[in-house]
């Protein structure tokens, strides 16, 4: 854990040493690298470790390594921020502290990753200046991919340190902040647990089997697909059963007990657990757990998985789960709805989510003025830290609150004081959050009432804005254009997976008109807040005018959509993406288009067409051959060779930048593009780029600047390599093609000289490429292949 908290503090930037213990047997005459072998191993591991800790590799040289007997005290006082990852264990983490508060400087902050030992018993022997200092850090693994930070102060921590360290966590490390109250497990994982221990005692005492449990907490609810025995086997039974022990010793089954914990009952590992781990069944690690992988192979060439019998702990052919009484359910589009319906279903079903989700709910309120102040950074820390799409508080109110009230005294629940306190309040129109879109609302229960929830400052939220008067200038089914404020307008998609179509392609378009000519306008964003910028275009449209043969149809789609990019990039008014998340095929020639990019951290980007058989038809390959004629031309005699050869591979290949900072490197994000460590501030700082570039003066590009282009001599390296590929058996006949294809372009043409071309040039070579290819069975089959299974088909 500690050597991945490096790796993500080098992703930001920060330069981190990395402390481990000394191997046991190695004397103090050894040298450094016998004595940093534990750490220098830990950095090791990080470079094969999927998913890859580090951004870009090259920041592994960011973290120095060392150990905690010969380093500490120098590592310490060179630092602002010092984090303790040690065992969960107060007799080690108590003498560590006190070396570290002896070596800190004053202003350095003093964090602990405990995951639920009590801040104040850590401190308790430390001198008052250093108390002070110490906050709780609790990160949730892995470092770099979980949202959720959880920043706990204890009674002696100033206020001012830990709303400091929140802020530098929020912003510069990209994480999702709740700040946490001193108590067992925090906040995350004191809900997560009690989730847990709800859900083994439904499944083991009233028969469900483990698919079943998995498909009812899984996408159904909101929750991660893979279900809770899945998620179990992934983390470890094991860790389950020790987590839960500790909380039974931090909490009480007395009532008049200030820790008392009405779950108190069940923080015990159940019987059937306990005979779980006498036979090996730990889950993952052990390769066995509530499923099983044998290396029988099915009809498909996978491995064969087996389930868990929960009465007789023997393994068996995984049984499809049958619920109809979820039809109503599964009907339902929206997920509030879902979770209504699901909840209300007769059955079995219905009957395990009741036992389940009620308590839990009830659990959670009754935590409310206790572990936090308020509900929403319950329903965060779930989100955050365990996948949830929405937390309990929010599933509550979709539920419908009195509903759900009138079923947990049904249920002999004694409902708890903070909702029951809200009901009396409120009546028939209680519910947990309220007001609107533009100013959402939120019960506390301090307050005895609901409050508006706080607006971080440097946050642009696009359903707020989009609630204003006047904010919306016009939508349709696949985009909406908003007046951002401050002359700046947005295009926000909102296609399933954002996939690029007409919709998209005509509004981009009118976007580009409407800051042309409306007066005060002076920048335009293209960004959204969904799940992903964009997966890419729209493939069953493609694949429907191919089947048809509809090929004047499909030349002016693409053409729109070419022509549409042009404008983007031609715009005299600047033009900033905000891409995160998946930025794939016709998403990052969206990107590739704009004059400048602000990019989220966690940007998965790639001109993936080749992989369904296809080449980028939107200004893909005319801006990889525009940027490496730019680049070579910032210095004399400079061939674009290097940087042709890199874009080929990538878009031959299909290559995907997992980072922006990997983006960056493959061409796709220029040195001068932005990169944010939070996915919820990329639109904010896109807005400030196209203020700044306004201010700046901005001038768009020549529309007839001149491309160079290789010409066959060097073009014919491309052709070689794709031959080379399928001679070697990593392609086939028709990745060769669509190689062959690709190269053409790049090249202008296969052009006898080098010499120069003009963007349109380019573009219609892409266009009669995907067009040509479009004619083939074999690209057909790839993109109904692809639409069917999203899988990629190699044929």
């Amino acid at each position: 854990m500690g050597a991945q908290i490096a790796a993500h503090l080098a992703n930001a930037g920060i330069r981190t040493h990395l402390l481990d213990i000394v191997p046991k047997g190695v004397g103090k005459d050894a040298g450094p690298a016998a004595r940093n072998a534990v750490a220098a191993g830990a950095m090791a591991a990080m470079a094969k470790h999927k998913p890859a800790p580090f951004m870009d590799k090259a920041f592994a040289a960011r973290v120095t390594v060392g150990n905690l007997e010969d380093d500490l005290e120098a590592a310490v006082a060179a630092s602002d921020l010092v984090i303790e990852v040690v065992i969960e264990r107060l007799d080690i983490k108590k003498p560590l502290f006190a070396r570290i508060g002896a070596a800190a400087p004053a202003h350095a902050v003093l964090a602990t990753n405990t995951s639920g030992l009590p801040i104040g018993d850590i401190v308790a022997d430390l001198p008052a200046d250093v108390q002070r200092r110490v906050v709780g850090m609790h990160w949730f693994n892995p470092p770099r991919y979980m949202h959720l930070l959880e920043i706990v102060p204890s009674a002696h921590t100033d206020p001012a340190v830990a709303c400091s360290l929140g802020d530098f966590s929020d912003r510069v490390l990209g994480k999702g902040v709740v700040h946490c109250r001193d108590t067992p497990n925090f906040i995350g994982n004191r809900i997560g647990i009690a989730e847990m221990m709800l859900t083994f005692k439904a499944a083991f005492d009233d028969g469900y089997t483990v698919e079943e449990v998995d498909l009812l907490n899984g996408k159904l609810m909101g929750r991660p697909k893979m279900g809770s025995f899945r998620l179990g086997d992934l983390v470890g039974i094991d860790v389950a059963g020790l987590v839960i022990g500790n909380l039974a010793k931090a909490t009480s089954g007395d009532p008049a007990a200030p820790n008392y914990d009405e779950l108190h009952a069940l923080m015990k590992v159940h019987p059937s657990l306990e005979a779980m781990f006498e036979k090996g069944m730990k889950g993952d690690k052990t390769g066995q757990g509530f499923y099983k992988k044998t290396d029988e192979r099915d009809a498909g060439g996978k491995r064969k998985i087996l389930s868990l019998d929960l009465t007789t702990l023997e393994y068996r052919e995984r049984i499809e789960p049958s619920f109809p009484e979820l039809a109503a359910a599964n009907k339902q589009k929206g997920l509030s709805e879902r979770i209504a319906a699901a909840l209300r279903a007769e059955g079995r079903a219905g009957a395990f989510l009741r036992s389940l989700y009620l308590p839990l709910f009830n659990y959670a309120a009754n935590r409310l003025g206790q572990i936090t102040a308020d509900p929403k950074s319950i329903d965060d820390a779930m989100c955050w830290g365990y996948g949830w799409t929405v937390g309990p508080f929010a599933m509550w109110d979709a539920a419908g609150f009195c509903w759900v009230v009138e079923q947990m005294k049904a249920a002999g629940l004694t409902v708890s004081a903070n909702a029951q306190a809200l009901l009396d309040a409120k009546g028939d129109q209680a519910r947990w959050y309220a007001g609107d879109e533009a100013r959402p609302t939120m019960w506390t229960p301090a307050a005895k009432d609901h409050v508006e929830i706080p607006r971080a400052e440097g946050v642009l939220v696009l359903a707020q804005r989009k609630a204003e008067a006047g904010a919306i200038i016009d939508s349709n089914k696949s985009a909406t254009l908003i007046d951002l404020g401050d002359g700046i307008a947005g295009v926000e998609f909102h296609t399933k997976m954002n996939a690029i179509d007409e919709g998209i392609g005509q509004m981009l378009s009118k976007a580009v008109d409407h800051v042309v000519e409306t007066e005060g306008m002076r920048g335009l964003v293209i960004g959204n807040q969904a799940g992903h910028f964009s997966a890419g275009a729209n493939l069953f449209l493609i694949l429907a005018l191919a089947g048809q043969s509809k090929w004047k149809e499909l030349d002016v789609f693409i053409n729109d959509f070419q022509q549409t990019m042009m404008k983007l990039r031609h715009c005299p008014i600047p033009v900033v993406t905000a891409p995160f998340g998946m930025t794939l095929g016709g998403g990052a020639e969206v990107t590739l288009a704009a004059d400048a990019v602000v990019a989220d951290a966690e940007l998965y980007m790639g001109l993936v067409e080749a992989g369904v058989g296809l080449v980028p038809g939107g200004g893909g390959l005319k801006e990889i051959a525009r940027r490496a004629s730019e680049w070579a031309s910032l210095a004399p005699d400079t061939d674009p060779y290097p940087w042709l050869r890199r874009g080929f591979e990538a878009a031959a290949q299909g290559k995907v930048a997992t980072s922006a900072h990997e983006a960056r490197g493959m061409g796709y994000l220029r040195p001068t593009d932005g990169i944010v460590f939070n996915k919820r501030r990329v639109l904010a700082e896109a807005k400030r780029r196209a203020i700044g570039l306004a201010e700046a003066g901005y001038v768009p590009p020549d529309p007839n600047e001149p491309i160079r282009v290789i010409g066959a001599n060097q073009g014919a390296n491309f052709f070689m390599g794709a031959l080379q590929f399928e001679w070697g058996g990593y392609a086939s006949e028709h990745d060769r093609l669509v190689g062959e294809k690709i190269a053409h372009v790049l090249t202008g043409g296969m052009r006898p000289v080098p010499g120069t071309l003009v963007a349109q040039d380019l573009l219609d070579l892409e266009r009669e490429a995907f067009i040509s290819l479009c004619g083939t069975q074999k690209t057909r089959d790839r993109i109904a292949y692809t639409l069917k299974t999203g899988k990629p088909l190699r044929n």
